[in-house]
């Protein structure tokens, strides 16, 4: 939910403050929460400003406050790699993209839970770049052209395909650049490595201020407008295993999520802390919108964009995303 002003960050600490007490008069009353059963658990972050809401949890203290001490290892090497890390036992939590999500629970059984929404794209938040001196100035100039993305098949490539689609091109049109990880995508352009990449902010910001990088689209247009981007997934032995440290961890990230949705200021703070991003960058980056619950529905949105542009056949588009997410 998003507020026409913003609302002061002592409101919402004031909020939770006044939840803490709740908690603990409940406490009082015999009526005593369970502790988490893996107090030490960690998060593989891919990392850029949707996990706003993550890293201010972090950075305000609220997953300690749950009795959660939270190590963020940040993923640039894709979302791929978050996944296979949870499914092997290395982390515990996956931050990651929900095409990547998607396309382990229906191609290789993974049995995932998606446990919590990270971001909803908004306005030049996530956008597709071309060097400062390119000629490219439009979509459909973009035929024959080399476009990097982080991993093949990831959600940076899904929305370029809708992009190419809302223009009558076809994704055969151009040629996939995998490998290349989202910060170091303004650089490579800047070399002129490839001809465009879809990036997101901070790292958008970032480019334009750093090597004069000009946009040829915004990928919040078309069919992936409001697109559900990133969201925190488990495996779901993990989930039957570990209830309470789930409940604490979820409960402390809302928190988070709800600071990132109303306060740009601590969105700045954290993005300039766990991003590196100088200050001045992040005051002019664009955000996403950070949702406060999982919602079913919005992520159905992916699993049809999957089939629709190939990703996944025809027999998944039945599919029901509300299995992973346990609503």
């Amino acid at each position: 939910m998003r507020f026409c002003g913003i609302r002061p960050r002592f409101a919402v600490a004031a909020a939770i403050a006044l939840s803490l007490a709740a908690a603990t008069a409940a406490c009082s009353n015999g009526a005593q929460a369970a502790s988490p059963e893996k107090p030490d658990i960690t998060v593989a972050d891919f990392p850029s400003i949707d996990s706003a809401g993550l890293y201010i949890a972090q950075m305000d203290g609220l997953f300690a406050a749950a009795g959660l001490n939270v190590k963020i290892d940040e993923v640039y090497s894709g979302s791929q790699a978050t996944v296979t890390g949870i499914e092997k036992g290395t982390y515990d939590i996956s931050s990651a993209d929900y095409v990547t999500y998607l396309d382990n629970e229906m191609e290789d059984g993974a049995r995932l839970k998606i446990i919590a929404e990270a971001s909803v794209l908004q306005p030049n938040e996530l956008a597709l770049l071309a060097p400062a001196t390119s000629k490219i100035k439009s979509v459909t100039q973009l035929k024959g052209s080399t476009i990097s993305v982080a991993a093949s098949g990831d959600i940076a490539t899904l929305l370029v395909d809708s992009l190419l689609s809302d223009n009558d091109i076809s994704s055969r049109d151009v040629r996939f650049k995998p490998g290349i990880a989202l910060p170091a995508a303004p650089a490579m352009l800047s070399k002129k490595a490839v001809a465009a990449a879809p990036v997101p902010e901070p790292f958008v910001s970032e480019g334009e201020e750093q090597y004069g990088l000009t946009e040829v689209a915004d990928l919040d247009q078309g069919g992936t407008t409001d697109f559900p981007i990133q969201g925190f997934a488990v495996t779901q032995q993990w989930a039957q295993k570990y209830p309470a440290t789930l409940r604490a961890f979820v409960s402390a990230l809302t928190k988070g999520q709800e600071i990132a949705d109303t306060d740009r200021g601590a969105v700045e703070q954290a993005t300039e802390k766990f991003l590196q991003v100088p200050a001045m960058t992040a005051a002019v980056m664009a955000l996403p919108e950070f949702p406060l619950s999982v919602d079913p529905q919005r992520l159905q949105r992916v699993l049809s964009a999957m089939v629709q542009f190939g990703f996944l056949p025809e027999k998944d588009s039945t599919f029901n995303v509300s299995s992973m997410t346990g609503a």
